[in-house]
């Protein structure tokens, strides 16, 4: 952005937290930052301030964003400002309707907020460049219209055309005192518009009919030029004459062409942007229908550029861009794709962010397709070698063909879309057609994340708790709380069909914390109602686990409950301790502090990096149940488990072995040295009522 170039900036935000956050990313001193916490308010600072760019989240009480935009674009320089509209869905339909609203780009949350505040100045910068443009489009053609023009007189009778010098020395030709012929000019416009030239002049000579056309000259040098040409014809005592005036309008043209680029074009990559492409997708499937023709439409999504981005920065991202955008283009180039619209690289567009499309005619051979779409894979799984960096970033592409995918543009969008999520869920790296059984899926995921969210207000989640066992005493010294969903119309659920969507989504923070509260809250009722201080184990989420908060939400629980530290044990799988070392090691002794109990829940099925158990304050190794199944039988099992067992002992941990089924299995734990169990053998997870009759029993579980 220019440094001595100063903007206004609106953000609008009904959360103040939100605001605060946006304007510490924005602090800059050429930045003018405005606070509206609605629609209405906004309307009104907008007309005061004239912001050059507003920033406008969509889901707001009263007036939401997309009404706020609408409104914001009738007001004086509302069609001049920009507007980048926030919103918490990566949704097509909700990108689609921003756009409609009038936006000139989108967020969503939550922000990465390096990127979030460059964004917000490559708009402010893009924008400015399209103003300035209009504006020297605006005083061009004030100057033109006072500016001498161009005369030239041609009497029918006579071969020649008398004219201004102007025209020789626009021509690049010797200036003569008789005058010019039609040959000579004819010779000098530009081929493809000669057509349109000749159908004006016969028209004004045979029907004494006045034109004003455009077309290109190329003079002597080479130099092409735009002329805006119009006559008039009169009759006086010598005959018919017509009399023109040329206007040179080629820095007109060049401002117009300029302006369409950046508003048709991505200025990245070079590549049409979502507009042209949308259109260009309109016209296809017209054309197509009319032929009665196919049409496929690819989404190409790079897989884990931002990551890439917040790493190595946005010189390397953007440079990683046009790379991926060259790649894309050199597989649609192959001699045998002789199918592809006449225009390879319009084919290929930068729909948004990270996000490519292309768009392929006339190929009714599915083989054909999945051959093009393998080859994209395969040309991102080299290297992208930029400033001395080796990135490596895959794609995931979804496919929709017109018309048995959607027989429309927002239809096609819409399943192409799908299916390159669907190519993510199964792990990226890969492309997926379009099917309704795919659509009916992700649709399920949808449908289970709305339901989710409303779950926590309606008191839907159970907690069930399954034992844990001391092998001497056979008797339970602690319960692993595990999550349960009654579902008002699927009823009991397991978190297997639902935990996935909660981390994606982000409620798994708040599941988490209600998880953490309640179960602190039974196991404390549980120790005072029979006077004994078992313990409880409660899962952690890696996002969970990341949260900067989770050392309140476990202080709070412990206080709001009673429950005294020592008997809280959280289990952390490995991935999600090692995935920020220097964060992790500060937060687990800190928990550690407290007093609260640490275990590696599924140990040897992760990363099993041993340097790691040295400087974490880590308390139990548990036993993943995939070693424990085949125990008995496979004996390279058997060794893992006794391994894990001996190295907790060595470094003084605990080991309990889950996913115990069998007296086999409890037997040779035991004879490894494990002293804690849990499993189906003893009990399946309860809910707490059963899980109380059965402490009032007092009995060992294994013999019920």
């Amino acid at each position: 952005m220019d440094s001595q170039s100063f903007y206004t900036v609106l953000i609008v935000d009904d959360d103040p937290v939100t605001r605060l956050l946006m304007k510490q990313s924005l602090q800059d001193p050429t930045l003018s930052i405005i606070e509206a916490e609605n629609g209405e308010q906004a309307l009104t600072l907008f007309a005061e301030c004239l912001p050059d760019i507003t920033i406008l989240d969509v889901s707001m009480p009263g007036m939401d964003g997309f009404s706020c935009c609408r409104q914001l674009r009738l007001l004086p320089k509302g069609q001049h400002a920009a507007i980048m509209m926030v919103t918490v869905h990566d949704r097509a339909e909700d990108i689609e309707k921003a756009f409609e609203a009038g936006a000139t780009d989108f967020i969503t949350k939550p922000f990465k907020w390096p990127l979030f505040a460059h964004r917000v100045r490559y708009i402010l910068k893009a924008n400015h460049t399209l103003l300035e443009l209009s504006k020297s489009r605006s005083k061009l053609a004030k100057a033109q219209a006072i500016a001498h023009l161009i005369y030239w007189e041609w009497d029918f009778k006579q071969n020649k055309i008398q004219c201004s010098a102007d025209l020789y020395h626009l021509l690049g030709i010797q200036n003569v005192s008789q005058g010019i012929s039609f040959k000579q000019v004819f010779r000098h416009i530009f081929v493809d518009d000669r057509p349109l030239y000749k159908q004006a002049l016969r028209r004004a000579i045979q029907q004494k009919h006045p034109y004003e056309i455009e077309y290109r000259i190329q003079s002597n040098s080479g130099k092409l030029f735009y002329l805006h040409e119009r006559t008039e014809i009169n009759e006086d005592y010598d005959g018919w004459k017509i009399v023109g005036t040329l206007q040179d309008i080629t820095s007109l043209k060049q401002s117009e062409q300029e302006i369409a680029y950046y508003t048709y074009y991505d200025t990245l990559t070079d590549l049409p942007n979502r507009r042209l492409f949308i259109e260009q997708l309109e016209t296809a499937i017209a054309r197509a229908r009319h032929k009665n023709q196919s049409l496929t439409l690819m989404f190409i999504d790079l897989d884990h550029f931002k990551h890439i981005n917040d790493t190595y920065g946005h010189q390397v991202g953007d440079a990683l861009l046009c790379e991926a955008a060259a790649r894309i283009k050199d597989c649609l180039r192959d001699a045998d794709l002789i199918a592809i619209s006449k225009d390879k690289d319009d084919c290929v567009a930068r729909f948004a962010g990270d996000e490519f499309t292309v768009m392929l005619t006339d190929i009714d051979n599915v083989d054909v397709l999945a051959n093009i779409a393998q080859r994209i894979v395969a040309k991102f799984e080299k290297s992208f070698d930029i400033k001395t960096h080796h990135v490596f970033s895959t794609v995931s592409i979804g496919i929709a063909i017109f018309p048995g995918d959607g027989d429309n543009v927002q239809s096609l969008m819409q399943h192409a879309d799908v299916a390159m999520n669907h190519a993510k869920e199964l792990g990226r790296n890969n492309y997926q057609f379009f099917s309704a059984e795919m659509n009916d899926y992700l649709y399920e995921r949808l449908q289970t994340e709305q339901d989710l969210r409303q779950a926590l207000e309606r008191n839907e989640f159970l907690l069930f708790y399954q034992p844990q066992i001391d092998v001497e005493t056979q008797k339970i010294i602690g319960f692993e709380a595990l999550l349960r969903w009654l579902h008002p119309e699927k009823g009991l659920l397991g978190p297997l069909t639902f935990i996935d969507v909660a981390e994606k989504t982000g409620l798994i923070v708040a599941i988490g914390e209600w998880v953490l509260s309640h179960s602190c809250l039974q196991v404390r009722q549980w120790q005072q109602k029979f006077a004994q201080q078992w313990r409880v184990s409660v899962n952690l989420s890696a996002m969970q686990f990341n949260q900067q908060l989770l050392l309140e939400h476990v202080g709070q629980s412990l206080k709001n409950s009673g429950l005294p530290a020592a008997s809280l044990e959280l289990e952390i799988t490995e991935t999600a301790m090692l995935k920020d070392v220097m964060e992790t090691i500060p937060l687990l002794q800190a928990l550690k502090e407290m007093g609260v109990g640490l275990a590696i829940d599924d140990f040897g099925t992760g990363y099993s990096s041993l340097s790691y158990l040295k400087n974490f304050p880590i308390n139990t190794l548990k036993i993943d149940k995939s070693f424990v199944d085949e125990i008995v039988d496979n004996p390279k099992d058997a060794a893992i488990a006794r391994t894990i067992v001996q190295l907790a002992e060595n470094l003084g941990l605990r080991t309990i072995a889950e996913g115990v089924e069998s007296v086999e299995q409890v037997n040779i734990l035991t004879s490894m040295g494990c002293k804690e169990l849990q499993g189906y053998y003893y009990s399946k997870p309860l809910p707490a009522g059963e899980i109380e009759r059965l402490l009032g029993r007092d009995e060992n579980l294994h013999n019920n």
